[in-house]
């Protein structure tokens, strides 16, 4: 299995939601750690429909040595509604003060989660939110096997990703892991086909060789479902990322001389 980590450049394209349905139809078992800076758990909100309290976070692992970081992780993991054996959440912090606390916890948690992600077979999704607000959450590159870059496929969004992903790529460089990024572009036309006329091909023609995965059907409405009905063409667009995802960690592994290939 593997651990990824999931991010965008600007607000709301995606990551969570996209996040949330790879956990409920992926065929493997699915650990979501919820890492946004911003704070208030999107997550616990969504897939629990406000149910269930936010009486825990990632910020419970402060008090713990790192030694127990893979233990209390597994502690504080709650079962995902409809998948309690299969999927499970360890939610954000409360607000986005308490993350000055987690400067010392982001480096000894990635290594926990590719433990975790080795050794139990369980796929690890890692959302932290936007990449300018990451911070200290960005300690866990070296230890993902795939950073998947979410991006809206506006004109003004793929601006931003032109412009901005070249310093993620530098610092994805800077510890020998470029080959691990990967972009997401969010598909759809509910404004007119005018408003999002750019697919994968012209995408890739601003990500400077960063390869771009098959997008998410962007549907508002479905997203977080754990019902879609008719809107059966979001989740099944979230399979076939899981796909380019799995395809693409094998690759980015080649690169390594195929250490630790994901299953």
């Amino acid at each position: 299995m593997a651990l990824h980590i999931l991010t965008s450049l600007s607000g709301s394209p995606g990551v969570t939601s996209t996040a949330l349905t790879w956990a409920q139809v992926s065929d493997r078992p699915t650990l979501l750690i919820e890492a946004d800076p911003a704070g208030g758990s999107p997550m616990l909100c969504i897939g629990w429909s406000g149910a269930h309290p936010h009486d825990r976070s990632i910020l419970d692992l402060a008090v713990h040595p790192t030694t127990e970081y893979v233990e209390r992780i597994w502690e504080l993991a709650i079962p995902l509604p409809g998948r309690e054996r299969q999927a499970w959440l360890v939610p954000t912090v409360g607000m986005a003060a308490q993350m000055k606390s987690l400067m010392g916890v982001f480096g000894p948690m990635g290594e926990a989660l590719a433990r975790i992600s080795r050794d139990s077979h369980v796929d690890v999704l890692v959302d932290i939110g936007r990449l300018g607000a990451a911070g200290a959450s960005t300690q866990l590159w070296q230890y993902a096997d795939t950073v998947l870059l979410f991006t809206d496929t506006t004109l003004a969004a793929l601006n931003t990703l032109a412009v901005g992903s070249s310093a993620l790529v530098d610092e994805l460089d800077g510890i020998g892991a470029r080959h691990r990024l990967a972009v997401v572009p969010l598909l759809g036309d509910e404004k007119g086909a005018s408003h999002r006329p750019y697919g994968a091909r012209e995408i890739g023609g601003i990500t400077d060789g960063v390869p771009v995965l098959t997008g998410v059907a962007r549907d508002a409405k479905a997203a977080g479902s754990r019902v879609w009905g008719k809107r059966g063409r979001y989740p099944l667009s979230v399979k076939r990322l899981i796909a380019g995802v799995d395809q693409h960690a094998r690759e980015a592994h080649a690169v390594l001389g195929g250490e630790r290939a994901p299953a």
